[in-house]
């Protein structure tokens, strides 16, 4: 106790320094510590990777990104549009690899998200001081370097999704149209970036601040009005075109993934036996297209739309964007929703697999390092990643349990885990509904109704990309969980400040 009050003291004091800056002086001295880490940073060798332009499966080809722009993004299914036309629309400008253009990009990217993490800290009254110290521990971890310096929408997202949250409070602390419209924006970004927030997402962020700001609902519908028209021609476009209203092709694969692939000796017997699962589920998912029958390859309805015709890019991948995967995702569909029916236990030692992966540290990628270090820069930095891992997120080494919950959970090679992760996000999950749905003022227990609501929209954002990652998918689920990694850390925040600094910091 007597260590944590003199932390607090500490604290209080640089936080009262902090205190005297203006906000502009304040954001420039931010923009300066976010300018330090990254020349640090530099010299330990981290470098942009611009690689997965050439084969991330959610990409386009990207000779078809140069020449082709609008028609390729046109008839692409498997992704929404809004990544793919930013990495075409830098190739087109920079007249080449376009990786000076996206570092700048991410770079900014990654100071707004900097920034906004610590201001949004400071609307929920946290003090300046524990909102520089907790922000500035996220700015320096090895997640935020890595995946900010990864050409990949895992980061972006996370910048965008904190933003909203800003955003939000600004719309209901002040009702100003020019907030109301950025918030509407960001979240159009959002859904257009990423199929994960379907357009589901974006009518329940529209009725939620709606109903926050009962007098501003006239202005909040119509701000929200276009950009919602824009991403439903998104979906509409798919429907007209493959007969499906959704922004991405590739559901009924990673459905498949969380129930088929999950089926023991006996029950594929079983499935076999009842003439399932179709002739194109019996190939892995995610093959290439040569792999799957002959039917589900015919592409004379788009002659010429190299988008949807050519089987592997210029680089060499598959195109994941091809006809075919549109016509074996609905098949794998089917077949993971009779096996939902008929062994259900197998969706659930998918989940178990997906909760798993879902509490590890978002730099330690279950497909292995090369997702996060193709170039060498999580190597360069392996001990401040090893830091971070025994300190803040507690891992330990089960191996030999690991093997024992293997031969029943399937989970082969997953030997450690993240005991603080396991622990540490669930409570503050918890903890920001119990402020959130705790009533009274400033001086009393609880938040002003601002920032009840704000922690509100904070908490369900991240109950909503825990749910709906852990459904449907099993394999990246920590990657997946990166975009809410800031909001947990604005939660940890409002923690630090009212367990151990006093109820309310200053602005």
């Amino acid at each position: 106790m007597v260590g944590a009050r003199r932390d607090g003291v500490m604290l209080k004091g640089f936080g009262y320094r902090l205190e005297r800056l203006s906000p502009a002086r304040l954001s420039l001295a931010l923009a300066g510590v976010f300018g330090v880490s990254h020349a640090v940073y530099y010299l330990l060798g981290i470098r942009f990777d611009g690689t997965p332009l050439l084969w991330y499966w959610q990409y386009l080809d990207p000779e078809l990104l140069r020449n082709k722009l609008w028609e390729s993004v046109f008839y692409l299914h498997s992704q929404p549009p809004l990544f793919n036309l930013f990495l075409g629309v830098v190739l087109k400008v920079s007249r080449g690899d376009g990786r000076a253009i996206f570092q700048g990009v991410y770079v900014a990217a990654g100071l707004t998200l900097y920034l906004s993490l610590f201001w949004l800290q400071l609307r929920l009254g946290v003090s300046r001081g524990a909102a520089f110290a907790v922000s500035t521990l996220f700015l320096i971890s090895p997640s935020f370097i890595l995946y900010e310096h990864l050409l990949f929408y895992a980061f972006p997202l996370a910048a965008l999704v904190t933003l909203s949250a800003l955003l939000f409070h600004e719309v209901l602390a002040r009702r100003r149209t020019v907030a109301v419209a950025a918030f509407f924006l960001t979240i159009f970004l959002i859904c257009g970036v990423r199929h994960i927030f379907h357009i589901g997402y974006y009518l329940l962020a529209a009725a939620f601040l709606a109903a926050a700001c009962a007098g501003a609902r006239k202005k909040i519908l119509l701000a929200a009005a276009v950009p919602f028209l824009v991403l439903f021609s998104f979906y509409a476009k798919n429907y007209v075109l493959f007969g499906q209203f959704s922004a991405s092709s590739w559901t009924g694969m990673n459905f498949w993934q969380m129930t088929g692939t999950n089926l023991t000796l006996r029950e594929r017997e079983l499935l076999l036996a009842e003439g399932r699962p179709s002739e194109a589920a019996l190939v892995p998912p995610f093959s290439a297209v040569p792999d799957y029958p002959a039917g589900c390859a015919d592409v004379s309805r788009f002659p010429g739309v190299e988008a949807l015709t050519q089987a592997y890019k210029s680089t060499g991948p598959h195109n994941y964007n091809h006809l075919a995967y549109l016509a074996v995702s609905r098949e794998y569909l089917n077949d993971a929703l009779y096996v939902l029916r008929r062994f259900p236990e197998a969706y659930f030692r998918g989940l178990l697999r997906s909760w798993f992966i879902y509490f590890k540290s978002s730099s330690d990628h279950v497909s292995g390092v090369r997702f996060l270090d193709e170039t060498g820069n999580l190597q360069r930095i392996s001990f401040l990643n090893d830091v971070y891992d025994y300190v803040f997120f507690g891992r330990v080494f089960i191996e030999p349990l690991a093997r024992g919950i293997g031969s029943i959970f399937l989970f082969k090679g997953e030997e450690k885990v993240y005991l603080f992760l396991w622990l540490g996000l669930p409570l503050l999950l918890f903890y920001g509904f119990s402020l959130a749905l705790r009533r009274g003022g400033p001086g009393a227990r609880g938040l002003e109704r601002s920032e009840r609501l704000t922690v509100l929209y904070i908490c369900l954002n991240i109950l909503y990309v825990a749910l709906v990652a852990n459904m449907f998918s099993w394999a990246e689920n920590n990657r997946l969980r990166f975009p809410t990694d800031p909001l947990y850390v604005a939660l940890l925040g409002l923690f630090v400040q009212r367990t151990f600094l006093g109820r309310r910091g200053g602005s």
